[in-house]
């Protein structure tokens, strides 16, 4: 029986060990890539894992940040523009046509009632009472100079300016809608289980030193040339019964990490 070549048995004694450790060693969480776009560097790249609960906080800020409906500058502008469309569409307030009713004055002041009682004596006078001027003002006021129908029915002045305020809140409604639909945040595809850098490094090591740990194994159980494999010393069938079950799980552990 011929032993293989040293080189070809080295370097599946370091590949196998190397899926082996990789097999075992426990891999970080899916991870999720988001692109932001920042002011002063353009986009930027990370990948944040998807247990992280700063990925839960920012998936709710893009969530709010792309509905309008939860911006207050567009909750305002939308409340202004359905007031001044109130305010356009309404009719102002007519007075009616009336003469305002003024005191009566009394020729007479002679009490209008009296009762003469053994105790109480209670009687009622009406007298004359000082009309005051904003009285008089007001009442004089109140009169329509002209009829109702010929005055017009909506001041240009406040016209003019309710349609200034709706344009202005119109405006600021697109801005803040033209805002939430360019969200600076973009949720790429979640990238699936690794493991860290620290795991190839170890494995890595690992197959290094199983490589030259079955080199040395190699040197004192050497393969004896002319016998057969029943003959042959007990050192050599351990070597040879560990190489290949090492394979064999390699192998599995291939099966499983690439699955």
């Amino acid at each position: 029986m011929r032993d293989r070549s040293n080189i070809v048995d080295l370097a599946l004694a370091f590949a196998a060990t190397f899926v082996i450790t990789l097999a075992v060693w426990p891999r970080d969480a899916p991870r999720q890539i988001v692109r932001c776009h920042l002011t002063d560097h353009g986009w930027k790249t990370y990948s944040i894992a998807i247990d992280d609960p700063s990925l839960d906080e920012l998936k709710r800020k893009v969530r709010t940040w792309s509905k309008p409906e939860s911006h207050p500058e567009y909750v305002t502008a939308k409340w202004q523009k359905e007031v001044a469309e109130f305010y356009e569409k309404s009719q102002p307030a007519r007075t009616q046509d009336g003469a305002v009713p003024r005191p009566v004055k009394r020729a007479d002041r002679r009490p209008m009632t009296a009762t003469i009682s053994d105790t109480v004596t209670t009687a009622s006078y009406e007298t004359e009472i000082d009309e005051p001027a904003d009285v008089i003002q007001q009442a004089a006021y109140a009169e329509p100079i002209e009829p109702i129908a010929e005055q017009p029915e909506t001041s240009p002045t406040d016209a003019k300016y309710w349609s200034t305020v709706k344009a202005s809140a119109v405006a600021s409604m697109e801005a803040v809608e033209e805002r939430s639909a360019n969200v600076p945040v973009v949720f790429e595809k979640v990238a699936p289980a690794s493991w860290p850098q620290l795991a190839f490094h170890f494995a890595f090591l690992l197959g290094i030193a199983a490589a030259c740990g079955y080199m040395h194994w190699l040197r004192h159980a050497p393969l004896r040339t002319g016998a057969s494999f029943g003959e042959q010393p007990v050192g050599v069938l351990a070597r040879i019964g560990t190489f290949s079950g090492a394979i064999v799980v390699a192998m599995l552990s291939a099966v499983a990490v690439w699955l």
